[in-house]
C-alpha cells in the first residue's frame, strides 16, 4: 500500500528531490530565482487587470536604485530596476493590446507625433553615429518617456486613479528630498554635510544623478504640489502638502543648482500670477512666506546667490558655452541627420573636464546636433503640442479650483523646458519617466470632475 502511494507521487517526489539537490549545491540562488519568477507571474496577471498599479511601481522603482545601491554611488546606477520593469510592463501591455486589437482606441495627437521622432532617431542614429551603443542607450531613455506617457494616459480611467498618480508624484518628490537629507547625515551629520556641500556641491549624488539633475525633479513636482494644495479640500491633506512643500524646497536649495532654482522661481512666478485673481492668494502667500523663511535660514542660500552673481566667471558656464560652439559645428556638419544620441563628444574640440558630460546642456542645440533638423522638428513639435493642449484645456475650464490645478501643471512644464536650456534633463531615463508621467496625468485632469469616467472603446 505504502509503495503504491509513493509510486503515484513519483513525479512530485522527483521534483522535490531535484529542488533539494539544486538548493544544496547553489544555496540561495535558485530559491531567489524561483521567488522572483513567482512574483513576476503574479505581477503579470495583477497588472494585466489593473494597469494603474504599473504606473506607481514604475515611478517608485526609480527610487530603489537610489535607496539600495550595490556599489559606490559615484559609479552610476547598479540595480537598474526601472529598466527591468519597463521591459516587463512593455511585454504585458503589448500582449494586452494584441488581445484587444479589435478595440478602437482614441489616440491623442501627442502620441502620433512621438512615433516619427522615435522611428527617425534610432535607424538614422545607428547609421551616422561613431559610437552605436550610445545611440541605443539614449534612445531607450526617450522611448521610456514615450511609453510612460502611453501607460498613464490609458491606465488612468477615473478620478480615483488620477488622484493616486498626483499624490504619488508628490510623495515621490518628498522621498527624494528625504534621500538627500540621508546623504547629508552620511557625510558626517547635518551640519558637517552642509559644510561639505559648501565646498563641493556634487557630494550630493546618488546612483543615478548628481545635484543639478536632482533639482530638475523638484522643478516639476513643487508647482504641482502647490496646485493640488489649493485644489483639495481636506485639511489634513493640506497640512501634509504644506510640509512636503517646505521639505522639497529645502532639498532644492541643497542641490545648489542655479539653473534648477531659477527655473523653479520662474515656474512659481507664472503660477503666482494666476493666483492673484483667485481666492487662493492668501494661502499661496502664506506657504510661500514659510518657504522663503526656510530658504533664508539655509546657509547654502548664500552660496547660490554668490554663484548666480558670478556667472560670467563660472567654470561650468565657461565650459558649456564652449561646448555650445562645438555642438553647433557638429550640427552644421550633419544638418539633416545629426551625429546621433550621445555622440556630440566625438566632435568636440573643447576638452571637457574629468567626469564631464558630453552633452550640450541645452535641449535646442542638443537635439539639433544629435538628431538634425528632421529629428529636431519632430521633438520640438512634441514639446509645443504639450503646451498648446494645456493652454486650450486651461482656457476652456470653468471650475476655478480645477483651472488653477491645470495652470500648475502648465507652470511645471514651463519650468522643465526652461531648465532644459541649461541641463540635459530630457536625456535622463529617470526624468523622462517622471516628466512624461506628469504630462500624461495632465491630459486626464478632466476626470476630476464628479461622475466623469473614461472609456477608450468607441
Amino acid at each position: 500500500m505504502f509503495l503504491s502511494e509513493l509510486y503515484k507521487l513519483r513525479y512530485i517526489l522527483l521534483l522535490e528531490f531535484s529542488l533539494l539537490f539544486v538548493f544544496a549545491i547553489f544555496k540561495l540562488v535558485p530559491l531567489l530565482v524561483l521567488i522572483s519568477l513567482i512574483l513576476v507571474i503574479f505581477l503579470f496577471f495583477f497588472i494585466f487587470k489593473s494597469p494603474i498599479i504599473a504606473v506607481h511601481i514604475l515611478i517608485f522603482s526609480i527610487l530603489v536604485d537610489a535607496i539600495i545601491p550595490f556599489e559606490d554611488s559615484s559609479k552610476g546606477a547598479t540595480l537598474l530596476v526601472e529598466e527591468l520593469l519597463l521591459l516587463l510592463f512593455l511585454t504585458i501591455f503589448t500582449i494586452k493590446f494584441l488581445l484587444n486589437i479589435n478595440y478602437k482606441y482614441k489616440i491623442p495627437i501627442i502620441i502620433l507625433i512621438w512615433l516619427p521622432f522615435l522611428v527617425w532617431s534610432l535607424p538614422i542614429g545607428l547609421i551616422v553615429a561613431l559610437e552605436k551603443i550610445r545611440i541605443l542607450v539614449y534612445w531607450k531613455n526617450y522611448f521610456a518617456g514615450f511609453f510612460s506617457l502611453i501607460l498613464v494616459y490609458y491606465a488612468v480611467k477615473n478620478n480615483v486613479h488620477l488622484k493616486s498618480i498626483i499624490i504619488g508624484l508628490i510623495i515621490w518628490g518628498l522621498v527624494l528630498a528625504l534621500i538627500e537629507f540621508n546623504i547629508l547625515l552620511k557625510l558626517g551629520g547635518f551640519t558637517s554635510g552642509i559644510i561639505g556641500l559648501y565646498f563641493r556641491k556634487n557630494l550630493l549624488s546618488i546612483t543615478w544623478g548628481r545635484s543639478n539633475y536632482l533639482s530638475t525633479f523638484f522643478v516639476i513636482i513643487i508647482p504641482i504640489t502647490f496646485g493640488y494644495l489649493f485644489y483639495i479640500k481636506s485639511k489634513k491633506l493640506k497640512v501634509f502638502l504644506s510640509i512636503a512643500l517646505v521639505i522639497m524646497s529645502f532639498a532644492t536649495i541643497l542641490t545648489l543648482s542655479r539653473g534648477g532654482i531659477l527655473a523653479l522661481i520662474i515656474a512659481l512666478a507664472i503660477l503666482f500670477f494666476h493666483t492673484l485673481k483667485a481666492r487662493t492668494l492668501i494661502p499661496f502667500l502664506s506657504v510661500l512666506l514659510l518657504i522663503i523663511i526656510v530658504i533664508l535660514l539655509n546657509p547654502l542660500t548664500y552660496v547660490i546667490a554668490e554663484g548666480i552673481s558670478n556667472l560670467e566667471t563660472s567654470h561650468s558656464v565657461y565650459s558649456r558655452i564652449n561646448f555650445y560652439e562645438d555642438t553647433w559645428n557638429a550640427f552644421l556638419t550633419h544638418p539633416f541627420t545629426g551625429v546621433g544620441f550621445g555622440n556630440l563628444g566625438y566632435y568636440a574640440t573643447f576638452i571637457l573636464g574629468k567626469g564631464g558630460s558630453a552633452s550640450a546642456h541645452n535641449i535646442i542645440l542638443g537635439m539639433l546636433g544629435e538628431t538634425g533638423l528632421v529629428g529636431g522638428v519632430f521633438f520640438f513639435s512634441i514639446l509645443v503640442t504639450v503646451l498648446v493642449h494645456m493652454l486650450k484645456d486651461f482656457r476652456s475650464e470653468k471650475d476655478e479650483s480645477l483651472k488653477l490645478l491645470k495652470w500648475a501643471f502648465f507652470s511645471s512644464v514651463i519650468g522643465a523646458y526652461l531648465h532644459s536650456l541649461v541641463e540635459p534633463n530630457f536625456e535622463g531615463l529617470q526624468f523622462s519617466i517622471i516628466f512624461w508621467t506628469m504630462v500624461g496625468t495632465s491630459f486626464n485632469l478632466n476626470l476630476l470632475k464628479t461622475g466623469l469616467d473614461k472609456n477608450f472603446n468607441s
